[in-house]
């Protein structure tokens, strides 16, 4: 009997620590810069060096930007009058395994892709009103004008960029349809 207890509490113990893994309290980045009004879901203004966690929601006000920093190495710039929550924030360092989800519900964010993009652009996923993308090893600026109309923009790099970079990919669907966008400079448009 006293195994079976044991057990039961490794098995709890195990769901706990797990449950904690999942919390808010995980440090996934920083603000790299912050210029203006710049809050999270808590309405705590975030300012320079301000830590970033799983499931944060990053609000800027009119006037006001930030360039969010995260483990993996992507960088987020999020323009003026921008929400923006962090839904998924999974990255291993030592073999840039992981799965980062963010969801766009209003304005302007520019995405430059790290490790976690690079090794499978499956594991970025970038959710908008309208639809989601994917991407691979790329920038790209995503606009969220209302609840119905998103546009994206693919900057690059190109195939045959003299860096040897790997090209830049996005994946775009409206949930029924799905356009890959590879020449930099192009956009696509999603509406509901």
């Amino acid at each position: 009997m006293d195994c079976f207890k044991k057990f039961a509490f490794l098995i709890i113990f195990l769901i706990g620590a797990s449950s904690a893994n999942a919390s808010n309290s995980e440090f996934i980045g920083v603000i790299g810069a912050a210029i203006g009004e710049i809050k999270n879901q808590n309405n705590d203004k975030l300012v320079n060096g301000s830590k970033i966690f799983y499931g944060d929601t990053i609000i800027s006000e009119a006037k006001s930007n930030a360039q969010i920093l995260f483990l993996d190495q992507t960088v987020l710039t999020i323009g003026e009058d921008t929400e923006l929550t962090v839904d998924e924030f999974i990255y291993d360092p030592s073999n840039h395994e992981g799965s980062f989800v963010s969801n766009v519900k209003s304005g302007t964010v520019k995405f430059i892709t790290g490790q976690i993009s690079n090794k499978n652009p499956d594991n970025l996923e970038v959710k908008i009103p309208s639809g989601t993308l994917g991407a691979r090893g790329t920038e790209f600026v995503v606009l969220s004008e209302s609840d119905n109309k998103s546009t994206v923009v693919l900057l690059g790099p190109g195939p045959e960029n003299s860096l040897g970079m790997i090209p830049g990919n996005l994946i775009l669907s409206d949930g029924i349809t799905s356009i890959n966008i590879t020449t930099p400079g192009y956009e696509a448009m999603v509406t509901n």
